[in-house]
C-alpha cells in the first residue's frame, strides 16, 4: 500500500473528525515535498542597555572614592542627565539606559574626579536585539594593557602543539626593549593569554623566547622565538596572538693573519669587530648595513635566536671606522639547525681574518 492510500485509510478508520488529506501530484517516495524558501529571520527587538563597570585592576566604586561621577557618551544618542551618572546606584556599580532601537552602537565611558579630571576611561561597542548587558573594566586615563597569547608551529605530535608537546618549559617576554619577565608557558595558551603591565596608549614592540630542552638534552635553552608589535588604547584592552618559530644557534671565534704571522687584537691595533650574517633564505643581512659590534677579545660570540638555514658570516676587524682585517673575500657559510643551540663550552666556527 502506498503512502497516500495508507494515509486515507488511517483517516477513515480514526474515531475523530476533521481529517484533511492534501494530495500533491509531485509526491515522491524519498520524502515529503517541502518549501525550499527558509522562513524570514525574526525581527530585531528594541531593548535596555545595562552598563556595569569596574576599575582596573579589579576595583569597585567603594575602592575609588576619588571618583565623583561617570560620564557615558553614545554617538547619535541623547542620554538622560547628559550621560552623567553616579558611580554606584542602589549598591550597583552601573546604570540601566532604556529604550534603544535595534542596531549597533559605540560608546565611551569616563570616570571624573571632584576637580573634573579624567581618572579612568573605557570604550567599546554593543548590539541591541533585546536587552543587553555591557561589562567593562575602566583603565587609568591614557593607560591600557593587552592580553598576549602565543602558539607553536606544527610538529610530529600535533598541528597545534601544547607547551609540553613543543618541549617548552617557560617563556620570557620583553616589551619595548625593557626588562625580561619569565612567564608560565600554559598561561599564554589559555583564558585569552597573559595580561601585560600598564602601558601608555600607542604602538609597542614585544620579544618572546620559549625555553626548553635542546637537541643535546640541555634544559633551559632557547627553542623558539618571535617578535611583533601591538597597539594599546586607553579603556579598550586588546588581545594579541603571536606565532613562535623554531630557532638554533652558532658560535663564532676568529684569528688574525697579517700576511706573515697570526697576531692578537692589541698587535693588530683593533678596537672592535663588526659581525654580520647573510641569511641565504631571505637574501638579507641579519644586522642591516652596520653589523653587530663586538669586542675584539669577546670570542666566542653566540647567536642563539636564528631561524634554521644557511648563513654567510662576514667579520670585520675595525680600528675606529677603518677596516683593518676581514674575511669578506671568502665568507664562511654556517648551517643553523632547529633546536641546536650553542654555549661558550661548545666548539666554535673559527674564521681567519686577513689584513685588509
Amino acid at each position: 500500500m502506498n503512502a497516500r492510500l495508507l494515509a486515507a485509510f488511517l483517516c477513515l478508520a480514526s474515531l475523530g473528525s476533521g481529517c484533511i488529506i492534501v494530495d500533491h501530484d509531485d509526491d515522491h517516495d524519498d520524502g515529503p515535498c517541502c518549501n525550499t524558501n527558509p522562513p524570514p529571520p525574526p525581527a530585531a527587538r528594541p531593548g535596555d542597555v545595562t552598563f556595569l563597570w569596574t576599575f582596573a585592576p579589579d576595583f569597585r566604586c567603594s575602592d575609588v572614592p576619588e571618583v565623583k561621577n561617570i560620564h557615558i557618551s553614545i554617538p547619535g544618542e541623547t542620554l538622560y542627565n547628559g550621560g552623567v551618572y553616579a558611580c554606584s546606584t542602589a549598591g550597583v556599580d552601573g546604570i540601566v539606559l532604556h529604550d534603544f532601537v535595534p542596531g549597533n552602537y559605540s560608546f565611551t565611558i569616563k570616570a571624573y574626579s571632584y576637580t573634573n579630571e579624567t581618572l579612568y576611561e573605557g570604550r567599546g561597542t554593543f548590539t541591541v536585539n533585546g536587552d543587553v548587558r555591557v561589562n567593562i573594566d575602566l583603565t587609568p586615563n591614557g593607560m591600557s594593557y593587552a592580553y598576549v597569547s602565543w602558539s607553536f608551529p606544527p610538529n610530529t605530535y600535533s598541528q597545534n602543539p601544547s607547551c609540553s608537546q613543543a618541549n617548552v618549559t617557560s617563556v620570557k617576554a620583553s616589551i619595548d626593549g625593557g626588562e625580561w619577565v619569565t612567564l608560565n608557558c600554559a598561561d599564554g595558551m589559555t583564558n585569552g593569554g597573559v595580561e601585560t603591565p600598564w602601558l601608555e596608549d600607542g604602538t609597542h614592540t614585544i620579544d618572546l623566547v620559549a625555553y626548553g630542552r635542546d637537541r643535546a638534552g640541555r634544559d633551559g635553552m632557547p627553542l623558539y622565538s618571535t617578535q611583533g608589535t601591538f597597539v594599546t588604547s586607553a579603556g579598550s584592552p586588546r588581545s594579541e596572538s603571536f606565532r613562535f618559530y623554531e630557532v638554533g644557534g652558532m658560535s663564532l671565534r676568529w684569528e688574525l693573519w697579517d700576511g706573515y704571522d697570526f697576531v692578537n687584537c692589541a698587535e693588530a691595533g683593533l678596537t672592535g669587530m663588526s659581525i654580520n650574517l647573510f641569511d641565504k633564505a631571505t637574501g638579507k643581512f641579519v644586522y642591516g648595513t652596520v653589523g653587530d659590534p663586538q669586542p675584539c677579545t669577546g670570542a666566542p660570540v653566540l647567536y642563539q635566536f636564528l631561524k634554521p638555514g644557511s648563513y654567510d658570516v662576514y667579520i670585520r676587524g675595525m680600528k675606529g671606522s677603518t677596516i683593518l682585517y676581514t674575511n669578506e673575500d671568502a665568507p664562511t657559510t654556517v648551517t643553523v639547525w632547529a633546536f641546536d643551540q650553542k654555549t661558550a663550552a661548545d666548539p666554535s666556527t673559527e674564521i681567519t681574518l686577513i689584513r685588509y
